[in-house]
């Protein structure tokens, strides 16, 4: 679940913060004032910083050096808890909403034991200090993105926005030439091509080559925990484009699918800013639109007449098209699967599957 703060700044002010403005008013010394409220220097440091509670011993002890009332003091004492103890429950709360586990699986972020560790470097994996600085990132920083997720299933903003930030992270690593929404339309055939090698250790660095002559910076990226994304298309600058892959299913079919169904937005569509609660996104209109480019560009409407003929029990003829079609075997059962002519539980065997140790 999302967790929902207003914001709200991380830093409080200790009451030693009006104690030293009353020193600086006074002409009185960190070691004059340790003295005359009867604390050893250190301790009266600490007092000055907020790391001793100011007890009602101190807070008479304050109010006859500086004639402030004791009564003051402990309501700046009380008030200062209460904010500390309000940020402990947000910083913790953040915490929590955060796929840590996976993080650290995947190697984004240190591992670590301590509760303190994992709160420092979540906040360094989004480049913040402070989880009011997140809660500001995600209502005004959003990227622009086009989200592809699963109709049928939700998904936790928070997963997703640290899903975005990994690929954010990647891409910016990536050498890639300036977008150019022609080049990358001139590279269908052959990213389609690909679509026949079942080693995603081969095809991967393949097209994104390919991808990155047309300033398309591939990103294959495992979901953490609470993410239900397949794919997303991302403008982090204006000059290049991230295409960011989840394989979430691991076949052959879903993935090329996917694949040209966000590159069918990167070629028929603006770019569009997602912020992270999801109150803006892609319209029903250009989901439809996006995928019908990936089945026209996967499976061509002169062969489809052909293979609506096709059930479970003509596998033989779904290979042999496959090939005459030029794409492989799964795509075609996926396309088959998906238009109603062949159970999803059936025929699998003709679909290539990857190992999600692959991806990681």
């Amino acid at each position: 679940m999302m967790v929902t703060q207003d914001f709200q700044p991380d830093w409080v002010s200790p009451p030693g913060d009006t104690i030293i403005d009353l020193m600086d008013e006074h002409g009185i010394s960190d070691e004059e004032l340790s003295k005359k409220i009867g604390l050893s220097l250190d301790r009266g440091q600490q007092l000055l910083e907020g790391k001793l509670r100011l007890n009602p011993s101190l807070a008479d002890k304050l109010e006859e050096l500086f004639s402030v009332s004791t009564d003051f003091w402990i309501r700046r004492e009380d008030a200062y808890r209460r904010q500390i103890e309000h940020i402990q429950k947000v910083n913790s709360d953040w915490l929590e909403s955060l796929p840590v586990r996976d993080m650290m699986e995947f190697g984004w972020i240190p591992k670590t034991t301590t509760r303190e560790s994992k709160f420092r470097h979540c906040l360094s994996f989004f480049g913040i200090h402070s989880v009011s600085e997140f809660f500001h990132k995600i209502h005004s920083d959003a990227p622009l993105v086009a989200f592809r997720k699963s109709l049928n299933l939700t998904t936790e903003p928070v997963a997703d926005l640290v899903w975005l930030t990994r690929a954010e992270q990647l891409s910016a690593k990536q050498v890639c030439a300036e977008w150019n929404k022609k080049a990358l339309q001139a590279l269908l055939p052959e990213l389609r091509r690909a679509t026949n090698e079942p080693d995603m250790g081969i095809f991967i660095p393949h097209i994104r080559r390919l991808l990155a002559t047309a300033g398309v910076s591939l990103i294959v990226l495992p979901t953490p925990k609470g993410c239900r994304a397949s794919g997303a298309t991302c403008f982090f600058t204006p000059d290049r484009a991230t295409l960011v892959m989840s394989f979430r299913y691991l076949t052959d079919d879903h993935f090329w699918f996917t694949l040209f169904h966000e590159i069918g937005h990167l070629i028929l569509h603006e770019a569009v800013q997602v912020r992270a609660e999801g109150k803006e996104g892609l319209s029903t209109e250009e989901e439809k639109e996006a995928d019908t480019f990936a089945v026209d560009v996967l499976i061509p409407e002169e062969y489809r007449q052909q293979l609506r003929r096709y059930g479970v029990r003509h596998w033989r003829d779904i290979v042999r098209t496959a090939r005459k079609i030029g794409v492989s075997k799964g795509i075609v059962l996926g396309y088959l699967q998906h238009e109603g002519n062949i159970p999803f539980s059936h025929l699998n065997r003709l679909k290539v599957r990857y190992s999600k140790e692959d991806i990681v």
